[in-house]
């Protein structure tokens, strides 16, 4: 009798339905994607098919399901998003923001001010330098419309925001010049009168501050500029020659400037180092004396240096501390409705 093994057997049985078998494996792996997508594309997807069902849109990437899987970017969404970091101010985002909003919808209107907005964000974050180029561009680019003129505005303010009051003033005259309209000459005129008092232009700043319309929400704190300016001719300034011409007795030039302590080094430095040179001279001992001379006049000079350049010091906090106490409602206000016109509007709290 021939007895086959088992394994003889499985492998004869095998040589005859393996063929059989091919086609209908080959039918599963290519229809069973498709019976398993049909439902997805008709309804959604299949919650009983769990993952499986979210796999496939990702798999047949040329499928009819693969928009569903991108995200799709609302140009009236993406700039009121913008607009909302810069409101935060998460200055860096709002202009990563804007960037992104120029870049994906560059036929859009508020393109302009996209870009306008782009430059208030530097300038809010303190870099004013990028600030100023963003807004030269814009300037350029939009001189003819009213943008431009608010553009040159806040390059006049990134100067004064860095305490260049000549330049400043420079931009803000261009802005009364080259854009004879009440949005813009009256918070230029009313910059252009702060620039002044922090040049201690104290009569020229309240003349400048009277300028502002009475149309203008700066009107009322202008008006209260004008008057409250003229007190800064009353300060009580140091002379900046008396304190040096005292300064020739060691002492005296920075006990004018009420720095008794300052002073009183001043003189037990000079007159110990005098001291020490007289000695070493009344010892023959020229060489050190010498030396302890050329060092005295050194510690001489720099007392008077020091008494002159103390008065400005005192002078400049005396001028910061009235100016703080000035009233300042220039401010960027930027929650306005999508039709509202473009630019700077201003906020005034009291």
């Amino acid at each position: 009798m021939n007895i086959k093994t088992s394994k003889e057997r499985t492998k004869g049985k095998g040589s005859n339905h393996f063929p059989r078998f091919l086609p209908l494996f080959i039918f599963i792996l290519w229809a069973g994607p498709i019976l398993l997508a049909f439902p997805i594309l008709w309804t959604g997807p299949i919650p009983w098919a769990g993952p499986i069902s979210w796999a496939l849109p990702i798999a047949w990437a040329n499928s009819a399901t693969a928009p569903a899987n991108q995200i799709l970017i609302d140009s009236d969404d993406q700039f009121q998003f913008a607009l909302q970091t810069l409101e935060l101010g998460e200055y860096q985002r709002a202009v990563v923001e804007f960037e992104r909003f120029i870049h994906f919808f560059p036929d859009s209107e508020k393109v302009p001010r996209a870009r306008y907005l782009i430059g208030t964000a530097y300038l809010e974050g303190k870099q004013y330098e990028t600030a100023r180029n963003v807004l030269t561009e814009v300037y350029e680019s939009y001189s003819h419309k009213l943008l431009g003129g608010k553009a040159l505005l806040l390059i006049g303010e990134s100067y004064f925001a860095q305490g260049i009051s000549e330049e400043a003033q420079f931009y803000f005259k261009r802005v009364i010049q080259e854009y004879p309209l009440p949005e813009l000459t009256n918070p230029a005129y009313y910059r252009l009168g702060w620039s002044r008092m922090s040049s201690n232009q104290w009569l020229e700043a309240s003349e400048t501050f009277k300028l502002v319309e009475k149309q203008s929400p700066l009107y009322p704190s202008a008006l209260d500029l004008a008057e409250r300016s003229l007190k800064g001719n009353q300060l009580s300034y140091k002379s900046p020659t008396t304190a040096g011409t005292l300064a020739i007795i060691p002492g005296l030039g920075h006990a004018y400037l009420h720095r008794y302590k300052d002073g009183l080094v001043a003189l037990l430095l000079n007159g110990l180092t005098i001291w020490a040179a007289v000695e070493a001279f009344n010892e023959d001992l020229n060489v050190l004396g010498g030396l302890l001379v050329a060092l005295e006049v050194g510690w001489y000079a720099g007392n008077i240096y020091s008494a002159v350049n103390g008065a400005h010091k005192y002078n400049k906090k005396i001028s910061d501390d009235f100016r703080q106490n000035l009233p300042d409602r220039f401010e960027m206000d930027y929650s306005r409705s999508r039709t509202a016109p473009l630019g700077l509007s201003f906020k005034i709290e009291f």
